[in-house]
């Protein structure tokens, strides 16, 4: 068994996070964005926000000060990722889709989710499709979103049943504006070839 200082296994773990690296000299472009994206593999989105939204900051820590819209863009715009449940709340590079089949499945088996379906009948699949008909839509542009309650951060019946169709892969986010989710059919945001290939 090879054994390590410390100090070397720190610089191991750094290294594989892309900190083997020295900062970009010059204007940061979508080719640092990617590398770094590369070396962390997925990016958590996070609501938090001090100095900026904490998902930015990784970038920041590894690339310098930079355009931050490169990061939504990529992910929104050319779709090279997209978000989705990997720890939490993730930009994944879009080509780990099918990979994450078995989340899909996993997800989404929620006992509020028997209870509005129990209680509302046919309601999810009115969600899903009044998205594909109007879409991309927010909680806020659903025609019936139901009141906001206190559980499930506040969630009323039109969140749960996005978030679950978003879980499930029915649904996927097209795009944030002002960190709101907005939700479509999934082959208007990610690429025919992807979610034809193969769960892995």
């Amino acid at each position: 068994m090879r054994r390590l200082s410390a100090d070397r296994a720190r610089r191991l773990s750094l290294a594989a996070q892309g900190f083997h690296r020295g900062r970009p000299t010059g204007r940061v472009d979508r080719r640092h964005v990617r590398r770094a994206m590369e070396d962390m593999q997925l990016l958590q989105i996070d609501s938090v926000n001090v100095c900026v939204r904490s998902h930015y900051m990784p970038l920041f820590s590894r690339l310098g000060p930079y355009d931050r819209s490169l990061i939504d863009s990529l992910a929104y715009d050319d779709c090279e990722y997209f978000e989705y449940w990997g720890h939490e709340a993730s930009f994944v590079p879009v080509d780990r889709y099918p990979a994450l089949a078995h989340r899909r499945e996993e997800l989404g088996h929620w006992k509020v989710m028997a209870k509005l379906a129990n209680d509302h009948p046919g309601y999810i699949d009115a969600v899903e499709a009044e998205v594909r008909e109007r879409g991309p839509l927010s909680v806020g542009d659903l025609e019936d979103a139901g009141q906001r309650r206190s559980s499930w951060w506040g969630w009323g019946h039109g969140k749960l049943a996005l978030e679950y169709l978003f879980a499930k892969g029915r649904l996927n986010v097209s795009h944030r504006t002002n960190f709101t989710r907005y939700y479509a059919a999934p082959e208007t945001v990610l690429p025919q070839g992807v979610l034809e290939a193969p769960p892995l």
